[in-house]
């Protein structure tokens, strides 16, 4: 059976208006389902505090939100639903701020440190909130202190200081111009000449670098030749060090064998000895070569 066009817009209708009710239903069995308890915050000044708006602790965490808002005498009352899983004590602070400088406005909650004995609030308990300070009230402040009398001499005698204070610094920059400006054309004389001291230490090490550079150039050959000398004076070291090392050669077996080295030592000795007898009785060389 095929539909016309009236037909359909009233099953379409039909079925959003179903789809409505099934999400109003859940919605409202998920809110239901929220266990938690209400308070009454009094305040004197809301400043702009709105239903709806949210309630955190430490100005991060939501643990609720403004229900209603009325007026109970001089006090406003306001209604705030808060999760039950968020346990609050009596001593409990609740002040209106703002997020950032024109943010929402919301109530937040200053949980006190932890006591031994606690006692919790409960649904309907009645707290009294630290009313925030708006700019007109702090304006208001100020006018009542000025139109005061103290308030106008305390002002008076501030404005006085400071015409005194004025008055006593163009005086001092007038007695110590002179010194002042020396003092300026001597700071400008001693930067003046620390910028050419600069430059001419700055061309001087150029001139150095550069005389560096250029010598390098012109004795490359002759300072690779002494490099190469030097490393081969070094090797033939090496293969000298070895051969002593190892008794080789005169040198090396005077070092290295014991019995040279004595029997040197032995004649050393002895020749020491006929120079001190013929140093104290040259006869004595006289002597022997006649007999």
């Amino acid at each position: 059976m095929k539909l016309n066009d009236e037909a359909k817009v009233g099953l379409m209708i039909t079925i959003s208006f179903t789809v409505f009710i099934v999400l109003v239903a859940v919605l409202a069995k998920i809110t239901i389902s929220r266990s938690g308890y209400s308070l009454r915050v009094y305040f004197s000044f809301l400043n702009d505090l709105r239903v709806g708006a949210p309630v955190k602790i430490a100005g991060g965490i939501k643990i609720g939100y403004v229900k209603t808002i009325t007026q109970s005498g001089e006090k406003t009352e306001v209604n705030v639903w808060i999760e039950k899983k968020y346990a609050l004590v009596k001593n409990t602070k609740f002040a209106i701020f703002t997020s950032g400088l024109i943010g929402e406005k919301y109530v937040n909650v200053f949980v006190p440190p932890s006591s031994d004995v606690e006692e919790f609030l409960m649904d309907g308990d009645k707290i009294y909130g630290l009313d925030p300070a708006s700019f007109d009230q702090m304006m208001m402040t100020f006018q009542s202190f000025m139109q005061d009398e103290s308030g106008g001499q305390v002002l008076a005698e501030i404005f006085q200081n400071s015409k005194k204070f004025v008055g006593n610094l163009n005086k001092i920059a007038d007695e110590n111009r002179y010194d002042i400006r020396q003092s300026i054309i001597s700071a400008k004389e001693m930067i003046a000449s620390l910028n050419f001291q600069s430059k001419i230490m700055m061309g001087n090490v150029n001139r150095f670098s550069k005389n560096m550079a250029d010598l390098s150039e012109k004795n490359k050959d002759d300072i690779n030749i002494t490099l190469r000398n030097l490393s081969e004076t070094s090797t033939n070291l090496n293969r000298i060090v070895f051969r002593i090392e190892k008794g080789r050669g005169t040198l090396g077996r005077l070092l290295n064998e014991e019995d040279i080295y004595n029997n040197l030592k032995d004649a050393s000795i002895s020749a020491k000895d006929l120079f001190r007898q013929l140093k104290q009785d040259p006869s004595k060389l006289f002597f022997r070569t006649q007999n």
